[in-house]
């Protein structure tokens, strides 16, 4: 007629837990498995008997999370694919990947874990299947298509004439002259940025240009602006820096910058800045090509590749509303100038209309990072880029 204890076990702790909770056996599942659950009754005399059952934790398919995209991929470029992105496991369980198309002389793969490179060959389509498997065998997959095609010329400038001018619209703070048959583009307002731009519209691109800088008391830099709701231009900037951005990035001589329009500023992050020997001196030119096809963004100096950002992971746009030169001073006087021997864009054309209004904003674009008033002089400040002020996806839901 006593009070009854009660207790409890779990033969795995690691599949099952059980505590006892008033009168009640309160069971969490842990992980995939079985477990035996034992209850046992005490009364004040240390009389006791004991009941057990099993619980069986079933293992889940890993979801889809999210379409991966279909990428338009140019001959004999390479993208990168996270295909993690894409997917989860219900019960957390490390996945494993394969990829296969379905016509490896258009585009064949090549995998690291979870990174898979996609190599465009021959013109055409092929059909990618993404197979994600959890550790019991369980698969869920998803299919992505893949499209290789020469891309069009859109825009070639030699700058043989000086009427080559007439196809950029100069910024407030830009002056340009065309001699022997390269382009000199200056700024005019001190600690602001020389700027000129063409309005263009592309899905996918590639934007060249043989550029480097008159003095080594300026940057030359090719813009590629897109329409995104808050990261407006990419900016590629070459030239050897021995004391800007010294204390953020070391000695570099190429580097990349986001303009964040939100914070009025340009921003970076670890990897997009370093050394490259094919990046002449100063006086010199360089041949350097920004890229954005199949989800990522890639730059290149000469045939090297210098860094390549996955737009997709980081929720960046790679449609393209203007194409951009600058000249970027290193410090507070007018006058420095950017040379530029030929600037040259290939691509896959979208729809200009839905661009319009897409250009930079000639004070925005002008100004050098952390500059808050027109007049003010040069500062070189940048910001790191946040992730976690991006605008976000609606993705995480089973698919």
């Amino acid at each position: 007629m006593g009070e009854i204890t009660l207790s409890v076990e779990s033969s795995d702790p690691q599949v099952v837990t059980a505590e006892v909770v008033a009168h009640l056996v309160a069971i969490k599942a842990i992980y995939t498995g079985s477990a035996i659950v034992t209850v046992t009754a005490t009364d004040p005399d240390l009389l006791a008997t004991s009941a057990s059952f099993a619980v069986h934790v079933p293992n889940r398919p890993p979801w889809r999370r999210g379409r991966i995209p279909d990428a338009l991929l140019f001959p004999g470029r390479t993208t990168v694919l996270t295909i993690s992105l894409y997917f989860t496991d219900p019960d957390n369980q490390a996945l494993t990947y394969t990829v296969e198309s379905s016509d490896p002389a258009v585009v064949s793969t090549s995998q690291n874990l979870n990174i898979v490179r996609l190599h465009a060959h021959d013109e055409g389509s092929a059909t990618l299947t993404v197979t994600a498997m959890d550790p019991f065998g369980d698969t869920v997959s998803q299919e992505m298509m893949a499209t290789v095609r020469s891309p069009d010329q859109m825009l070639r400038d030699d700058f043989s004439t000086g009427e080559s001018i007439r196809d950029w619209e100069l910024g407030s703070s830009a002056d340009a002259t065309i001699t022997h048959g390269s382009l000199r583009l200056y700024n005019v307002v001190a600690g602001l940025l020389g700027w000129a731009e063409t309005q263009v519209a592309a899905d996918a691109w590639e934007a060249s240009a043989r550029m480097g800088s008159a003095t080594d008391s300026v940057f030359a830099a090719l813009v590629a602006g897109v329409d995104h709701p808050r990261y407006k231009a990419y900016l590629l900037q070459i030239g050897m820096d021995d004391d800007t951005f010294v204390d953020l990035f070391g000695r570099t001589n190429y580097r990349l910058f986001l303009l964040d329009a939100v914070r009025e500023t340009w921003v970076y992050r670890d990897g997009w800045y370093g050394m490259a020997d094919e990046i002449a001196d100063v006086g010199k030119f360089t041949e350097v090509t920004l890229t954005a096809q199949g989800g990522n963004l890639a730059a290149y100096a000469q045939s090297r590749e210098l860094f390549r950002v996955s737009l997709d992971s980081l929720q960046l746009s790679g449609e393209l509303t203007y194409l951009a030169l600058a000249s970027w001073p290193k410090c507070c006087d007018t006058g420095h100038a950017a040379i530029v021997d030929w600037v040259e864009l290939r691509g896959a054309r979208a729809d200009g209309a839905a661009m319009e209004g897409g250009g930079a904003s000639g004070d925005l674009a002008g100004r050098l990072p952390g500059t808050g008033l027109r007049e003010a002089m040069l500062s070189t400040t940048v910001q790191r880029f946040d992730r976690d002020q991006q605008v976000s996806r609606a993705s995480g839901k089973r698919e």
